[in-house]
C-alpha cells in the first residue's frame, strides 16, 4: 500500500482507539480532548487540454486534527494534511496546516505557532486580510482543506466589546517559492450600535507599510453587508453582501477593485496598467427540500469575472452526504474569454472533479 494510505489506516485506528478512551475520561477532567479525522479521495479531469499534460490528476488527502484544553488557561491544537498526488509522477507530502500553543489570563489571550487567523470580511477577495491564507475566488471556501495558516506570535487582548491583536509573523518556514515576509500588524477591533469594525495597520519587512478598515453590518435576519478599504502603495476596495432567503438560498456578490501591483495581482492576471476589477456571484443551498430523497443534498454555483478583460470562470459544486460520516461531491470549473484575458488563457475548457469524503 501506498503511504498516505498507510497513514489513513492508521490515523482511523488511532481515532478509534481515542474514542474508547474518551469513553473512559471522567467527566469532571480538567482536560477537554477533541479529535477528528477527514480522509478524501479527489479526482479531477481536465478538457482540452492546451499543453501536454496528463488531463487527469488524483489526489488522496488524509487530515487528522487534534486539540487539548486544559482547563482554564492552556490549550494546544494541530492540524495536518497528508497528500498523495498522482499527476505527471506520484509524489507525497505532507502540510502543517496548523500547529500552537496559547495561553488564557483574564483579559488576555497569547498564542504561539502556526495558525489560520481571518482578519478579512470577503469571500472571494480580502485586501485587508494581511495574515489570511490566499483567497482564491474561484474556490473561497477551501473545498480540499488544503489553506495553511502563518507562523507567528500574537496576542489578543479582549475587554467588553473591544479587541485589540497585535502580531508578529515570521516567514523563516513559508513554503519555498511563496513572496511571504515577515510581518507585523496590529488590529483593533469593535462592535458598536450593530457594526463590527475593525482598525488594521502593519508593515512587512523590506516591504511596505499597509493600512486597512473592515465594517460588517447585520440587518434583520436576512442581510448581511461588508466593506474592506486597504493602503499598500495604492488604495483596494471591497464591498460586498450576502442575503437569505426564508427558503435558505444564499445569495452573494462582491465588487472588488484594487491597483495593479504585486501584493494584489493574482498568479493568473495579466500585467496590465491601471487597476484590477472583479466581480463575484453567488447562489448556494443546503439541504434541498426537507423530504428523505432530498434533503442529503447541496447546490452551489458561483461567477468569478474579470471586469477589465471581460473573461469569466463558472463554477459548480454538489455534494450528497451518506450517512453521518461520508459524501460524495462534483466540482467543475468552466473558463471564458479571449486566448489574452485572465480566465481565457486557463490552459483547458473545464475542470471537473469527483470525489469521496469521508470524516470522523
Amino acid at each position: 500500500m501506498t503511504f498516505a494510505r498507510n497513514i489513513s489506516i492508521f490515523l482511523i485506528a488511532t481515532a478509534a482507539s481515542f474514542a474508547l478512551a474518551q469513553d473512559d475520561a471522567q467527566p469532571e477532567s480538567r482536560r477537554d480532548i477533541r479529535y477528528s479525522l477527514s480522509v478524501i479521495e479527489d479526482a479531477t479531469q481536465y478538457g482540452n487540454r492546451g499543453v501536454p499534460e496528463p488531463k487527469i490528476l488524483n489526489q488522496l488527502l488524509v487530515e487528522p486534527y487534534f486539540a487539548m484544553h486544559y482547563k482554564p488557561d492552556w490549550s494546544f491544537a494541530s492540524s495536518v494534511v497528508g497528500i498523495e498526488e498522482t499527476y505527471s509522477d506520484t509524489v507525497s507530502k505532507i502540510r502543517v496546516k496548523e500547529t500552537y500553543l496559547s495561553l488564557s489570563a483574564r483579559d488576555f489571550d497569547w498564542m504561539a505557532g502556526r495558525k489560520i487567523v481571518r482578519w478579512g470580511t470577503g469571500y472571494a477577495f480580502s485586501p485587508t486580510g494581511v495574515l489570511d491564507p490566499p483567497r482564491d475566488p474561484t474556490n473561497p471556501t477551501d473545498r480540499l482543506n488544503l489553506n495553511q495558516g502563518r507562523d507567528m506570535v500574537n496576542l489578543n487582548y479582549i475587554h467588553g466589546p473591544h479587541a485589540l491583536s497585535l502580531a508578529w509573523s515570521t516567514a523563516a518556514l513559508a513554503p519555498s517559492g511563496s513572496d511571504l515576509r515577515d510581518t507585523t500588524a496590529v488590529r483593533y477591533n469593535v462592535l458598536t450600535h450593530g457594526f463590527d469594525t475593525s482598525l488594521i495597520a502593519g508593515d512587512d519587512h523590506d516591504g511596505d507599510a499597509f493600512g486597512g478598515l473592515t465594517m460588517t453590518r447585520v440587518i434583520g435576519q436576512a442581510w448581511e453587508l461588508h466593506v474592506e478599504a486597504a493602503w499598500r502603495e495604492h488604495e483596494a476596495l471591497l464591498s460586498g453582501a450576502k442575503y437569505i432567503t426564508k427558503q435558505g438560498i444564499s445569495f452573494i456578490g462582491e465588487f472588488y477593485t484594487a491597483p495593479n501591483i504585486t501584493y494584489f495581482r493574482s498568479s493568473s492576471s495579466v500585467l496590465s496598467e491601471g487597476r484590477l476589477n472583479y466581480g463575484f456571484l453567488s447562489i448556494s443551498k443546503s439541504r434541498l427540500r426537507e423530504l428523505p430523497e432530498w434533503k442529503q443534498w447541496d447546490l452551489s454555483a458561483s461567477l468569478v469575472t474579470n471586469l477589465d478583460d471581460r473573461s469569466t470562470i463558472t463554477i459548480f459544486d454538489a455534494t450528497r452526504r451518506f450517512g453521518k460520516h461520508t459524501s460524495g461531491y462534483l466540482h467543475m470549473e468552466i473558463p471564458a474569454g479571449s486566448r489574452t484575458s485572465e480566465y481565457g488563457m486557463t490552459p483547458y475548457s473545464t475542470a471537473t472533479s469527483v470525489g469521496i469524503r469521508f470524516q470522523l
